[in-house]
């Protein structure tokens, strides 16, 4: 039916064309026209514009006033014929002079827009009024338009509107979208969204790519109908097919966003470019933007650059503004500074906030202009004034600090609030820091808190790095180290430099890496046996079917059933049924008394770390056993732990542990109780973490499980890293002296500190840190000593040497002597013998030389921990907070007397050959192992006493004493 109907009208259109080709022929003027037209547009016949050119010249030249106005036509676009402007408008005319309102009202657009004559509105006015009281749809539209806009006459809304709706009324597509946008917006009549959106359907359905457009906006926004993204997205789709740059650039605004259809950037980047290239300046701006970034093309500043430019030249204040900021920071042209500020001044000048905003922060900070904070503020107020956030949070930055203005602390903060609830993250973040510190408002934490979780939440470094930071402390919130470690890492992913120190700090440190779940029923291994799930169970006594008479009498009420979880490590346990406990529990321990005690008492502890649960584990669950190294009362193995528990493996990521293999351990004794109880008593992250106790079957030797360091002790890691940084040596330091802090806080002295004993590992992003291990000599401060003195010599206080007087000041001289070996990476007193001359020379004083170079508030410190008095000494705790400081400065305030004395040092180390600096001797295992060094301290203290040893010293040169025959007669004894 379709092709019959379109084979009818085809053959119409070809008798119309003889038609008219008789009458042209024959003279008649209309026919010449008609038949022009014919061939300009192919109907009946092939197109062909010379030809209808040509006929419409007949036409015109016959004085048929529409062949006129065609011809003028064809001047103007060229139509078969060379393009000529000024004949155009004689056409026009003289088709005009008969009362054509076609010619009228294309006479009206050749005045306003000086096509083929000069340009004058007042006489476009009168013309295109000509044509519309002729009754011409166009005339009346662009008739309308004057009185809009003040064109060639006074601005008139209301007769704009009137001349609208005649020429919508007449079926012009044009005035009918005109129409809709009158009701609309209420120009020069009653708002009326319903009939603008009709008045926009009837023009959309016309074709009219600007009506088209109107109306995808109206069911974008639900204005006048219910909201439809689909429908929207259709009509902006063939807005754009008709070639609406706006239509255009709303489509690509669709793809872009996913707005009724699938988000698409490259499609949304191919429609920016249509649009752009048909002259819109907003979608120049958009184009530029997406060369930027990369966004549905690939990035290239340089054709930024140009779109920006191109829609700056067009006016637009937005490519003004970004253009600005191309040249501010040489995205995609040559840097340069003073362009920067005439575009940002155009833009503010145009009225674009963020060009008042970039036009104020160049005069605030002197880019491209001479520095001027007044002229700062007073752009920064037209920014914040016209609603923009970024401008309203800097303009709060003034009053808060008299920038270009006085003082105001209250104003500060309403225009920090104002930008704060208008979402600008910086704003959010200066509010919190108000509320904070009661900066113009009363002091509140929990506000604080809310505001720098909105600004991190919108993504600010700086909110991100305080919300973690009052998450770590407790500002305004609970305190959550997780929280704070997960905001300190999204600020450092932003490469917020606090950020990334308060991650490195954390990880470190270990903290609020992960938080692990406690459940206590995982920790004991064999709870699971159906034997065990099926009976019920004394929590005291542990015995099946009821405890014993004793537990019934005395113990009834100090627990419930086992099965129910309810242990109560704090209740005695029945004496009686002991043995039936321990029966039960061999299923999971030991089957020892006193170690399964201990074990439980970790277990059971409701505020145990990860790091603090110990677990009884069967030697079988070993592989891959492969010794290490021997120390003075234990032989050291690196096994892999087969079902080491998952938590366990998320915390140190590895399930590689040591086993420490205590010599003549068959049987458990006094002393190795002791260690385990000092072990247990200083559980923390700082210190070596016992991870449970193992029995090999075979020796039947107990053994220690430990956290594997795989760096070895501080020694190895020092003679592998000779170069290491001043900031890594302070940061091991400051990990090894936590340690320290905490077994002095719990009481206890270690007795045997020296770099075997400080075990380095690295955490998730490579930081190394010292974990303190061996608390095998540990003792109470207050318990007297009657043993002989045990260690490594060179790290031996004096007064321990003399009268074996521990105290946490003896310790101190220890880690004074450590210093020097992280300062240089060599052993102490290198090449000298071990012996009774040495220990004579430090008791008088003898320290290690100190390398030139080394810091001097580094050196203070040092000689105050080996201070031969130990009342000078520092405590844990000083030495502690001075380092604190070191690395506050070092990662916060590089320009710092602290910083720049480290940082000065780094680059004398860079300068000086790494193998001369540090090219001592390989350390031999002895330098490492701890051992009795006076065992027969009457003889020591009787060779003492005999020999003035102040005297003695002082007469002999202390780089020689090694040879000293005199040493000979005061041996250790081994």
């Amino acid at each position: 039916m379709e092709k019959v109907q379109y084979a009818e009208i085809q053959n119409h259109e070809e008798k119309a064309f003889q038609s008219y080709l008789k009458s042209a022929e024959g003279g008649n003027s209309y026919g010449q026209s008609n038949l022009g037209c014919c061939y300009e547009n192919g109907i009946g016949t092939t197109k062909y514009e010379e030809k209808a050119f040509h006929w419409y010249l007949k036409s015109a030249e016959g004085g048929n006033i529409t062949g006129q106005y065609n011809l003028g036509h064809c001047y103007q676009h060229g139509i078969g014929t060379t393009k000529d402007e000024k004949k155009a408008f004689q056409w026009y005319l003289k088709s005009t002079e008969r009362g054509n309102i076609d010619g009228q009202n294309n006479l009206g657009d050749c005045y306003r827009n000086g096509i083929g004559t000069t340009k004058d509105e007042e006489k476009a006015f009168q013309w295109y009024l000509k044509s519309a009281e002729g009754g011409n749809s166009y005339g009346q539209f662009n008739l309308g338009r004057c009185y809009e806009n003040g064109i060639g006459t006074t601005k008139d809304e209301e007769k704009a509107f009137q001349w609208y709706l005649k020429s919508a009324e007449g079926g012009n597509v044009v005035g009918q979208s005109n129409l809709g946008c009158c009701y609309e917006n209420g120009i020069g009549t009653t708002k009326d969204e319903e009939k603008a959106f009709q008045w926009y359907l009837k023009s959309a359905e016309g074709r009219d790519s600007n009506g088209q457009h109107n109306l995808g906006y109206c069911y974008h926004n639900g204005i006048g109908t219910t909201k439809d993204e689909e429908k929207a997205f259709q009509w902006y789709l063939k807005s754009a097919e008709g070639g609406n740059v706006v239509g255009q650039s709303n489509l690509g605004f669709c793809y872009k966003n996913g707005i009724g259809t699938t988000k698409d950037e490259e499609k949304a980047f191919q429609w920016y470019l249509k649009s752009a290239e048909g002259g819109n300046i907003i979608c120049q701006y958009n184009l530029g933007h997406f060369y930027q970034h990369g966004i549905g093309t690939t990035k290239d500043e340089e054709k930024a650059f140009q779109w920006y430019l191109k829609s700056a030249e067009g006016g637009n204040s937005y490519g003004q503004s970004n253009l600005g900021y191309c040249y501010e920071n040489g995205i995609g042209t040559t840097k340069d500074e003073e362009k920067a500020f005439q575009w940002y001044l155009k833009s503010a000048e145009g009225g674009y906030s963020y060009g008042q905003y970039n036009l104020g922060n160049c005069y605030e900070n002197g880019i491209g202009t001479t520095k001027d904070e007044e002229k700062a503020f007073q752009w920064y107020s037209k920014s914040a004034e016209g609603g923009n956030i970024v401008g309203q949070s800097n303009l709060g930055c003034c009053y808060e600090n008299g920038i270009g203005t006085i003082k105001d602390e209250e104003k500060a903060f309403q225009w920090y609030l104002k930008s704060a609830e208008g979402g600008n993250s910086y704003g959010q973040y200066n509010l919190g820091y108000c509320y904070e510190n009661g900066i113009g408002t009363t002091k509140d934490e929990e506000k604080a808190f809310q505001w720098y979780l909105k600004s991190a939440e919108g993504g600010n470094s700086y909110g991100q790095y305080t919300i973690g930071h009052c998450y770590e402390n407790g500002i305004g919130t609970t305190k959550d180290e997780e929280k704070a470690f997960q905001w300190y890492s999204k600020s450092a992913e932003r490469e917020n430099r606090y950020g990334q120190n308060a991650v490195e700090y954390l990880y470190r440190n270990e903290r609020g890496i992960t938080k692990i779940k406690r459940n206590i029923d995982n920790l004991m291994q064999d709870t699971k046996n159906d034997d065990i799930k099926d009976h019920s169970f004394c929590c005291i006594c542990w015995k099946e079917n009821g405890c014993s008479k004793i537990c019934i009498n005395y113990y009834q009420n100090f627990g419930l059933c086992h099965d129910c979880g309810n242990l109560n490590i704090n209740k005695n346990i029945c004496i009686n049924c002991k043995l039936i406990e321990i029966s039960y529990l061999s299923k999971w321990t030991s089957g020892d008394y006193e170690i399964d005690k201990i074990i439980r008492m970790s277990q059971l502890d409701e505020n145990a770390k990860e790091w603090e649960i110990w677990r009884w584990i069967d030697y079988s669950e070993f592989k891959n056993i492969e010794y290490l190294a021997e120390g003075g009362f234990a032989h050291i193995w690196k096994a892999e732990w087969i079902d080491i528990p998952e938590e366990l493996f998320g915390f140190y990521n590895s399930n590689q542990v040591a086993l420490k293999k205590l010599k003549n351990s068959q049987q458990t004794s006094f002393e190795f109780l002791k260690e385990l109880l000092v072990n247990f008593y200083c559980r923390d992250k700082y210190i070596l973490p016992i991870l449970g106790i193992t029995q090999d079957l075979k020796t039947k030797e107990y053994a220690i499980v430990l956290r594997y360091m795989k760096n070895g002790n501080l020694i190895n890691f020092l003679q592998q890293n000779k170069t290491l940084p001043w900031k890594e040596r302070i940061w091991l330091l400051n990990s090894f002296i936590r340690g320290l802090s905490l077994i002095h806080s719990k009481g206890f002295i270690h007795r045997d500190l020296h770099p075997g004993n400080l075990m380095i590992t690295e955490a998730h992003n490579n930081s190394k840190f010292i974990r303190l291990g061996d608390l095998g000599l540990c003792k109470p401060v207050n318990e007297i000593l009657s043993s002989g003195t045990y260690g490594v010599l060179p790290y031996i206080a004096p007064e321990v040497m003399n009268k074996n007087k521990y105290t946490k000041a003896s310790d101190i001289y220890s880690v004074g002597i450590i210093m020097w070996v992280i300062s240089t990476g060599k052993i102490p007193f290198e090449g000298e013998s071990y012996d009774p001359g040495l220990a004579i020379s430090i008791f008088n004083g003898y320290r290690p030389k100190i390398h030139k170079g080394t810091p001097k508030c580094y050196v203070d410190l040092m000689e105050k921990c080996w201070d031969n008095n130990p009342t000078e000494r520092p405590s844990a705790e000083m030495i502690f907070n001075t380092l604190e400081v070191w690395i506050r400065d070092l990662s916060y305030f590089e320009k710092s007397e602290n910083a720049l004395i480290f940082l000065n040092a780094d680059q004398n180390m860079q300068n000086i050959d790494s193998e001369l600096l540090y090219n001592g001797t390989t350390m031999f295992k002895t330098h490492l192992i701890s051992q009795p060094l006076m065992q027969h301290s009457l003889a020591i203290h009787e060779s003492f006493s005999k020999l003035d040893i102040n005297n003695y010293v002082d007469k002999i040169n202390l780089d020689d004493h090694p040879n000293c025959m005199i040493f000979e007669k005061l041996k250790f004894s081994n």
